[in-house]
């Protein structure tokens, strides 16, 4: 019953009704108090009372205890506040569960194209990738995953992959710790497997839509089985940089370089993009890659470079 139903219906009742007795409510106000107090709209209760006790002052008293009497009719049982406190403390908790659900976010991007290499297999072949993000109010997780594969004559001539997990955590609106795990394989650079841990500490130096830029830095452990037959396992110090720059709404630049140092041999990484949208979430991007390798096997040359041109889908 809304507010202004209950007003006309009570105006239209006590103006109808014959004069009380001393202290007993018409009964027609007591049907309408207790048709205000059966639909749980408290306004509209209020109102109802207020006007039956000024056009019935004399029943004032009769009209609280109809109230009183209803209320404690339909109070809960005394064990109840407790099961509605810990009803209500459940909902909150399902509540913000599904709230901290939905605030994170996921994205990723699959990548298909071509590309062409110099140093150790130079040629022309087949480059895929995958990058998946998921980022909470003050964490991320970013899996990525790109592989290199060329064939000549029947014969692989280049094989290369690399998967990287990266978990970081913030401590501050820029500051960051960060744990990096990363698998590698490439028998033309002369490892058939490398693995890298590292864990440290970022800070991200510029944070607006139009340029972004991160660095971060740590010790690390190498362990490399290389195509010799020997396997190395070092302690290292990696640094890196991120860079992505906005150059025009449909442009955008990139730019990720790392370093691993130790004392065997170091490793130099980076990776140079251009992006350019096409339809929707469907870019095109050219990329470059240099690898350096400070030590590298004997008959292996210490630099390798990839041009790719792909096909980028964003979702």
């Amino acid at each position: 019953m809304t507010i202004r139903r209950a007003l006309s219906g009570a105006i239209l009742l006590f103006s109808s009704c014959a004069s009380p007795s001393a202290a007993q409510a018409p009964d027609a106000v007591s049907k309408m108090i207790d048709a205000a107090l059966q639909s749980g709209d408290a306004a509209g209760l209020d109102v109802v009372i207020r006007y039956a006790k000024q056009a019935h002052p004399q029943a004032a008293e009769a009209i609280d205890a109809q109230v009183a009497a209803f209320r404690a009719a339909n109070a809960p049982a005394s064990s109840a506040p407790e099961t509605v406190t810990a009803a209500a403390a459940q909902t909150k908790s399902e509540q913000a569960s599904v709230e901290q659900a939905s605030a994170i976010k996921y994205s990723g991007e699959g990548e298909l194209g071509a590309f062409a290499t110099t140093g150790n297999a130079p040629g022309i072949g087949l480059a895929a990738g995958l990058k998946l993000n998921s980022e909470g109010e003050d964490w991320r997780l970013a899996l990525l995953g790109r592989a290199d594969y060329q064939e000549a004559n029947g014969v692989v001539v280049r094989e290369q992959y690399r998967f990287s997990a990266e978990p970081n955590y913030k401590f501050d609106q820029r500051g960051y710790v960060y744990g990096l795990g990363q698998y590698e394989q490439d028998r033309f650079q002369g490892f058939h497997a490398r693995y890298s841990l590292s864990g440290g500490v970022g800070y991200s130096v510029l944070t607006g839509d139009s340029a972004k830029m991160s660095v971060k830095a740590g010790p690390a452990w190498r362990h490399t089985r290389l195509t010799t037959g020997m396997n190395e396992s070092v302690l290292a110090g990696l640094a890196s940089v991120d860079i992505k720059v906005k150059l025009t709404p449909t442009i955008q630049l990139t730019e990720a370089a790392s370093a691993y140092v130790d004392e065997e041999r170091s490793t130099l990484f980076s990776v140079a993009a251009l992006d350019s949208q096409l339809i929707g979430k469907l870019k095109a991007r050219l990329s470059y890659t240099v690898q350096y390798e400070s030590n590298p096997a004997l008959g292996r040359a210490p630099t390798d470079t990839t041009s790719r041109l792909t096909l980028v889908y964003g979702f």
